[in-house]
C-alpha cells in the first residue's frame, strides 16, 4: 500500500500584536505633545538667559545710542504769510420811510390820513438821487443825498444847516443857481424847489392856507395904504391958491421913525428951518401925507415878510436824506391802499460792510493796507480787498463791549459781534473792497485771508528750525553732505510762512534746492 504525502503549511510572517485600544491617531497626538513640551522648554531657557546679565552688559544696555542728525531738503516755493478769520457781510445804515402827514400843494389842501397810493420801487432795487420812492395820498416821497436827516419842514423864511444842505443838493442837480444866503430859504431856493417838483411831475408842496391868508391880508393893507397916499396927494389947494403938499417942490416928507411916526427933530413941514411956512393948513396936509407914506412903507414891509414865508417848501414827509447814494431798497412793508401806520419801505445806504473777528494774538500782525482775499464758500466768488482798520479789543458782554489796548480806528472798536461770533474776545477788522461789494453778498459768512507778507514768485526756503543765529547777529544754515561732512552757509532770512523761511545765500556762498540742511539732532 502506497503512502500518501501530506503538504506542509506555508510559512507566514506574523505582525506584532497591537496593544489593546491603540490607534494611529493616538500616536500622532503623542508626537505633538512631545514637540510642544520641547518648545516650551527651549523658550523658558531663552527667557532665563535674558534675566541673567553681567554688570558690563547692563551698563552697555543703559548707554545712550550714538547721536544722529535730522535733516530736511532745501526747497523752492512761494511763501505767503497769511492770517485767516471769518466775517459776515452786513447792510449799511437802515432808514425806515414812514410819512406822517399829507402836505398841501396846488393840487390839494393836504391833511387827512396818509394812504399809500403808489409804490415806485421793489425790494433790492437801487435808489439814486431825486428818485421817487412811493406816493402817499398822491404826494411823492423823494430820495436825496445828505447826512442831515429831514427833521422839519424846510419852509420859506427859515434858516439852518439842513437848508444849506438842500441848497447844495439842488445846485448839484442843476436847479439852484444861487441867490440866497447860505442856509436861508429865500426866493431863489423857493424857485429851485419848484423846479424839482416840476421835473418829477408833481405840483410843489406849499406852506398852505395860513401863509397864503397872511399874504392876502398884508396885500390888502398895502392897497389901502397906497389909496390913502393917493387921496392926500390929490387933495385940492387950500388957503387961496396955496399949492398942495405934493405940488410944493420944497415940501418933503419927514423922516419916518418906528411905526411911521416922525423921527425926532423933524419939522413936519418940509419948510426951511426958521423960515415961515405956507400956513397952518398947508403944514397939516404935509404932515398927514408924510404919515400916510410912512404907513405905506410899513405895510409894504409886512407884505414882504408874509411873502417870504409863503410858497413852495420841502416837507419832511416828502423827502428822505441818505448819507450815501445809490442806496438799496431793503424791504417793502406796505401795499397800495394801506394806511401808513408803519414804515412803507426800508432803505439801506452806505453799501455793505464786512467786519472780521481777529484772534487777539493775531491782531499785532495785521496792519491797515494789507492785502485781503475774501472767499464766499456759498457762491465760490473770490474778491480782492484791503484791511481798512484794526479796532481795539472787544470783550462781548463787558460794559461798552470794549477792552484795553488795541490798534487803529476807534469806530471799529464799537463794532457789534457778527452773527455766530460767540462770546470770546476778539479784535474787529474792517475790510475795504477794491470794488463795491455785490449787494447779493448781504448776510453771507465768508472767509477772510489777510496776506501779511508774500514773496514775488518762488524762492529758496528752509524749515525755520534750520536757521541758526550767531552772537554777531548773522544767520546761517548747516548743509549736510552725502559723505557725512557739513558746511556752514551764511544766509539772509526773508518772509516766514507755514514753518518755512525764505533764505538768500551771502555773496560767494552757494545753496541749492535739494541739498539737506540740519534741522536738529
Amino acid at each position: 500500500m502506497e503512502a500518501v504525502e501530506t503538504p506542509e503549511p506555508e510559512a507566514t510572517t506574523a505582525e506584532p500584536a497591537t496593544p489593546a485600544g491603540s490607534t494611529p491617531r493616538r500616536r500622532r497626538r503623542l508626537i505633538v505633545v512631545i514637540a510642544l513640551v520641547a518648545a516650551v522648554t527651549a523658550g523658558g531657557g531663552m527667557w532665563a538667559a535674558t534675566l541673567i546679565r553681567s554688570p558690563e552688559q547692563a551698563a552697555a544696555d543703559a548707554k545712550a545710542p550714538p547721536a544722529s542728525v535730522l535733516t530736511a531738503p532745501v526747497v523752492q516755493r512761494v511763501l505767503s504769510n497769511t492770517t485767516v478769520l471769518r466775517g459776515v457781510f452786513t447792510a449799511g445804515q437802515s432808514f425806515p420811510v414812514q410819512p406822517g402827514a399829507v402836505s398841501a400843494s396846488a393840487g390839494g389842501p393836504g391833511g387827512g390820513t396818509p394812504i399809500v397810493t403808489a409804490l415806485k420801487v421793489n425790494s433790492g432795487d437801487a435808489v439814486d438821487s431825486g428818485q421817487v420812492l412811493a406816493e402817499v395820498s398822491g404826494r411823492p416821497v423823494i430820495a436825496l443825498p445828505g447826512s442831515t436827516p429831514a427833521y422839519r419842514d424846510m419852509a420859506p423864511g427859515e434858516s439852518g444847516g439842513d437848508i444849506g444842505q438842500l441848497q447844495d443838493v439842488l445846485r448839484d442837480m442843476g436847479y439852484y443857481p444861487g441867490g440866497d444866503d447860505k442856509g436861508y430859504f429865500g426866493a431863489a431856493t423857493k424857485a429851485a424847489v419848484a423846479r424839482l417838483y416840476q421835473k418829477l411831475g408833481y405840483p410843489a408842496a406849499t406852506t398852505g392856507d395860513q401863509t397864503a391868508t397872511a399874504v392876502r391880508t398884508a396885500q390888502q393893507a398895502v392897497d389901502q395904504a397906497k389909496q390913502a397916499v393917493r387921496d392926500l396927494e390929490s387933495q385940492p389947494a387950500r388957503g387961496g391958491g396955496e399949492p398942495t403938499a405934493a405940488a410944493t417942490p420944497a415940501t418933503t416928507a419927514p423922516a419916518a421913525g418906528k411905526n411911521g411916526a416922525p423921527a425926532p427933530g423933524a419939522t413936519g413941514t418940509g419948510a426951511p428951518a426958521g423960515g415961515a411956512g405956507s400956513g397952518g393948513a398947508g403944514s397939516g396936509a404935509a404932515a398927514a401925507l408924510a404919515r400916510a407914506r410912512a404907513d405905506l412903507t410899513a405895510k409894504q414891509q409886512d407884505l414882504a415878510r408874509a411873502q417870504a414865508k409863503d410858497g413852495p417848501q420841502l416837507p419832511a414827509a416828502e423827502v428822505v436824506f441818505l448819507p450815501a447814494l445809490p442806496a438799496r431798497v431793503g424791504a417793502v412793508g406796505a401795499r397800495v391802499g394801506d394806511k401808513v401806520t408803519a414804515p412803507v419801505l426800508t432803505l439801506t445806504a452806505g453799501g455793505l460792510n464786512l467786519t472780521g473777528h481777529l484772534l487777539p494774538g493775531d491782531a499785532p500782525l495785521v496792519k491797515p493796507g494789507m492785502d485781503v482775499t475774501v472767499l464766499s464758500e456759498t457762491t465760490g466768488v473770490q474778491l480782492a480787498a484791503k484791511v481798512g482798520s484794526v479796532g481795539a479789543l472787544v470783550t462781548p458782554g463787558s460794559p461798552g463791549g470794549g477792552g484795553g489796548g488795541g490798534g487803529g480806528g476807534g469806530a471799529a472798536s464799537a463794532a457789534p459781534a457778527a452773527p455766530g461770533a460767540g462770546t470770546d474776545p476778539y479784535v474787529p477788522l474792517v475790510v475795504t473792497p477794491d470794488a463795491p461789494w455785490d449787494p447779493a453778498l448781504e448776510g453771507q459768512d465768508v472767509r477772510i485771508t489777510v496776506v501779511a507778507a508774500s514773496t514775488q514768485g518762488e524762492v529758496l526756503a528752509v524749515p525755520s528750525s534750520a536757521i541758526s543765529s550767531g552772537v554777531d547777529g548773522r544767520t546761517s544754515v548747516s548743509v549736510a553732505g552725502t559723505d557725512g561732512t557739513r558746511r556752514t552757509v551764511e544766509v539772509t532770512a526773508g518772509v516766514a510762512a507755514d514753518g518755512f523761511v525764505e533764505v538768500k545765500p551771502a555773496a560767494g556762498a552757494e545753496l541749492k534746492p535739494g541739498e539737506q540742511v540740519v534741522v536738529g539732532r
